[in-house]
Order: C-alpha cells, then structure tokens, then sequence
C-alpha cells in the first residue's frame, strides 16, 4: 500500500519487527524509526504498513524525504517494488516475527541505484 502524492518511480526496502510486550505487540521499521502496536503480530505488522505509509507521505509533502534518506542510509532502488517477497533478503532476529515492506517511493533519477 502507498499513499504517496507523487509518482512512484523506485522503491525502498524496509522491515518490521513485532514481538511481545507485556500487554501488547509492539512493532517497530528500525530504518525509519516508525512504531505501533495491536492484539495480534499480523496486526502490529499491518498498522505499521499503513504508519510507514503515512510518514513517508508526510515527508514528501515537507520535501524532506531524500535527506532523510541519506541520514538514514536508505537507497532508493530503481523501477517497481518487487511483488515476490522470495526475491528480497533480509537478516531475521531470533525471536522477532519480521516483515519486509517493499515501499514504492518518488525519488530523482540521481538517486537510484
């Protein structure tokens, strides 16, 4: 899901993490520093989908995105986001349910790679 006002020519990988805490499941996408919580792991992940999707919006419209793209290492990678999850790799931490979020985003043609 995207949101994003301006076209989308390339995408960004990003991931979330969920795991238990005390009274709720708490995720979190450790590239954007983006955080939610739910009942379930599917739910936290679902709600942070939709967080990421609304904080990348509202850097577009503050035209901060491709600073915080470079404050945060994230390439932007060229053409549409992969929609089989088999072709992206990501390191899994034991005990955290993880899913990878490939995010379309606009980006200048010099920034992708």
């Amino acid at each position: 899901m995207t949101t994003v006002q301006d076209p989308p020519n390339g995408y960004i990988i990003l991931t979330g993490y969920t795991e238990w805490d005390e009274v709720a499941y708490a995720s979190y996408c450790r590239e954007l520093g983006v955080a939610t919580c739910a009942d379930t792991a599917d739910q936290a992940l679902d709600q942070l989908e939709d967080a990421i999707a609304v904080y990348l919006e509202g850097l577009v419209e503050l035209g901060q995105l491709e600073r915080k793209f470079a404050e945060k290492n994230i390439q932007i990678h060229a053409g549409p986001p992969p929609t089989d999850a088999d072709t992206v790799t990501v390191a899994v931490p034991i005990g955290k349910t993880v899913r990878v979020y490939a995010q379309p985003v606009p980006a200048p043609v010099a920034a992708l790679v």
